[in-house]
């Protein structure tokens, strides 16, 4: 008696094993992507969200900056380590005549314009020298302060370079109040 087996019955069932493998491989592979691509979307997602509160928590820390420059009562002028112009509160818009969008950008000793009270000799501007000398200068006695429109009056300063946190000058405040009146 013989035999006969033919190849496709032999064959059969290792194709039928190689193709669940084969399944089972694209499934996993197919598995691991959509884990991946999850993983990657929620950590893109963590991202985002860590962002948002981040620029939030600094929004918020300029808006306390700039209810607090608003609300003192004394003139305050705020510049970049070159002299430029960063902020001015009102009161600083009232006694020098510039608006801060006018005054943005532009060099301190064209904003605050100082002169010796007696002798009426331009002094060099005061948050020039506290940053030069990476310390405090408050002004002895009153200066004539000349505003944008051509008015005179008296002012007392107070100057001081704004350090980082590395201790490094990172600009000026300039801090001035009128003393007309008393003058």
């Amino acid at each position: 008696m013989v035999a006969k087996v033919d190849a496709d019955e032999i064959l059969a069932e290792a194709r039928y094993r190689a193709g669940i493998a084969a399944l089972l491989a694209f499934l996993f592979i197919l598995l691991t992507a959509a884990v991946t691509a999850y993983g990657y979307r929620q950590r893109q997602a963590n991202l985002y969200q860590d962002l948002y509160h981040s620029e939030q928590k600094q929004r918020q820390a300029q808006e306390e900056f700039r209810t607090t420059l608003y609300s003192i009562g004394d003139a305050v002028i705020t510049t970049d380590t070159e002299g430029l112009v960063k902020h001015i509160n009102p009161v600083a818009e009232q006694l020098t005549g510039w608006r801060l969008e006018d005054a943005m950008g532009k060099p301190v000793e064209e904003i605050f314009r100082a002169f010796h009270e007696e002798t009426c000799e331009p002094l060099e501007n005061p948050l020039t020298v506290a940053i030069r000398r990476a310390r405090s200068i408050k002004s002895v006695r009153p200066m004539l302060l000349i505003r944008r429109d051509g008015n005179e009056l008296y002012v007392e300063s107070t100057a001081a370079p704004i350090r980082d946190g590395g201790g490094r000058t990172a600009g000026g405040v300039l801090v001035f109040h009128d003393v007309s009146e008393s003058r």
